[in-house]
């Protein structure tokens, strides 16, 4: 831990102070004073990302540090507007900080009871956040069950500390890789628990819909900071020389990304689909960890946390956009543009990835699913509507995109973050994947029997839990009892 470490702490510290304290001015939002102190931690968090790149030691923490404690200032910064008139917004800032001292603790620790401590102090202060939604029975199902989930996946964590200290007689990180086999496969398990259980994967994903119910600020530091440290475990624990782990995320991020996306595909509602987007990308970046990619889950993580961060406190301008949308004549697709769009692409990140040599990498199996990604896109592009010139300049401007990400980030990230898992799971898992996910996205498209029965299997998957029913007392004039919302009823 270096000395940076603390001080962002201890900023964060102050910054669950300075949200208690009394506000000077009426106008300001109460707890709202607790943005400086963060913005000052964020600047520690920075200032120690540049010191870890001079040094090269734990860029990778460094950067998830400072994402972070970012993250939480510009949070802070929209709540401080947005929560203004709410008498839950001093619990927000405090908690929302000490939210961010967990992370930052876990982050920094070079033992494993310092980084479970920073762990449950994290799941602890979510949870918290989370029942800051309201007194509604929607929040209360949200706050159950995330502390059944969370703190039992705490648990699992607490008990590989035990299993990890008595077998090697340390609390320090290094001592992980003399785990002897029965040890560390019991160790490697728990933590592949404790992972799943944060990133909201199957089976333990039914924690994650249920939070839609709770304020914008904290829906945005839930999914674009919360969800993401299960990576950061998965890092943590690399040096465990067991297949147990790599394997159960890996199988169990597969099996989340595919169904959470075809789950996104279902949901009516704007925040039911960013939560299925969220699962999806969380079982992505379970599955690079449990390849041992975890460069590309590093990039994975940064450039999810900013972009559904964006999304979330933009979600309340949606319908506007939608309102919008609908007065605008639909375009007429270009069927030729479509395939040229999405040619180009192709051969763009093939050239690409043949002139720097990133397909002979171990993860490159993974950028499968980026390239086919930015192929669809291109194909989208390419066949709208928009002038041609400008189709042009779109679709040179993401061949542009794909054949940096390929060509440059891709091998940078893995070249930043020099951790080699002791036992992965093997890349042909990762190509069934990808196949298995481009045939369920072919049959969704189409229709027929199988395409209702998917349908049907996502959209029980993707809908939040319905709070139980209230006590109905019987009078003359009481309606009839409905059936409950449609989502609810049975296919």
């Amino acid at each position: 831990m270096s000395l940076l470490a603390p001080l962002t702490i201890a900023a964060l510290l102050a910054a669950v102070v300075a949200a208690l304290l009394p506000d000077v001015a009426r106008r300001h939002t109460p707890g709202s004073l607790a943005v400086w102190p963060a913005a000052v931690a964020a600047a520690f968090a920075a200032a120690g990302l540049a010191s870890a790149f001079a040094t090269d030691v734990d860029i990778a923490g460094s950067a998830l540090a400072l994402l972070v404690v970012a993250l939480t200032v510009i949070v802070q910064a929209y709540a401080s507007r947005n929560l203004r008139g709410d008498p839950r917004s001093r619990s927000f800032f405090a908690l929302s900080s000490l939210a961010a001292v967990g992370s930052t603790t876990a982050i920094a620790a070079n033992d494993v009871v310092l980084l479970a401590a920073g762990w449950t102090l994290g799941t602890v202060s979510m949870i918290a956040l989370i029942s800051t939604g309201g007194a509604g029975p929607q929040t209360r199902v949200a706050v159950v069950r995330s502390a059944v989930t969370l703190l039992l996946a705490d648990a699992a964590l607490w008990a590989a500390v035990v299993v990890a200290v008595a077998s090697t007689g340390s609390v320090s990180l290094a001592a992980l890789g003399s785990l002897d086999d029965s040890s560390s496969a019991v160790v490697s398990a728990l933590v592949a628990v404790a992972a799943v259980a944060r990133a909201g994967s199957f089976p333990l994903h039914g924690w994650l819909p249920a939070t839609a119910a709770t304020t914008t600020p904290v829906s945005a530091l839930l999914h674009a900071g919360f969800v993401n440290a299960g990576a950061l475990l998965l890092l943590r624990y690399a040096a465990v020389p067991s297949a147990v782990g790599p394997w159960v995320v890996a199988v169990v991020g597969a099996i989340t990304m595919i169904v959470a996306t075809l789950a996104m595909l279902t949901r009516p509602d704007v925040k039911g689909r960013l939560v299925q987007s969220t699962a999806a990308q969380m079982g992505f970046l379970l599955l690079a960890c449990g390849l041992g990619a975890f460069g590309v889950a590093l990039v994975h993580a940064i450039g999810h946390a900013l972009y559904k961060a964006s999304l979330f406190l933009g979600a309340g301008s949606a319908v506007e956009h939608a309102l919008k949308g609908r007065a605008i004549a639909l375009p007429v697709a270009s069927r030729g543009g479509a395939i040229v769009g999405g040619a180009v692409v192709l051969l763009t990140g093939a050239a690409a990835l043949a002139a720097s040599g990133a397909i002979t990498h171990s993860a490159a199996v993974l950028l499968l699913f980026a390239w086919a990604t930015a192929v669809i896109a291109g194909a989208r592009i390419g066949g709208g509507s928009s002038p041609t010139a400008t189709r042009t300049a779109l679709v040179a401007g993401l061949a542009a995109a794909t054949a940096a990400y390929l060509a440059v980030v891709f091998p940078a990230a893995e070249a930043l973050t020099p951790v080699i898992a002791a036992a992965p799971a093997p890349a042909v898992l990762a190509i069934a994947v990808f196949a298995i996910a481009a045939a369920s996205g072919l049959v969704a498209r189409s229709s027929g029997p199988l395409a209702d029965r998917l349908f049907a299997f996502a959209f029980a998957w993707g809908r939040p839990p319905l709070p139980p029913a209230a006590p109905r007392i019987d009078t003359p004039w009481t309606p009839a009892p409905a059936d409950g919302p449609l989502e609810y009823r049975r296919f």
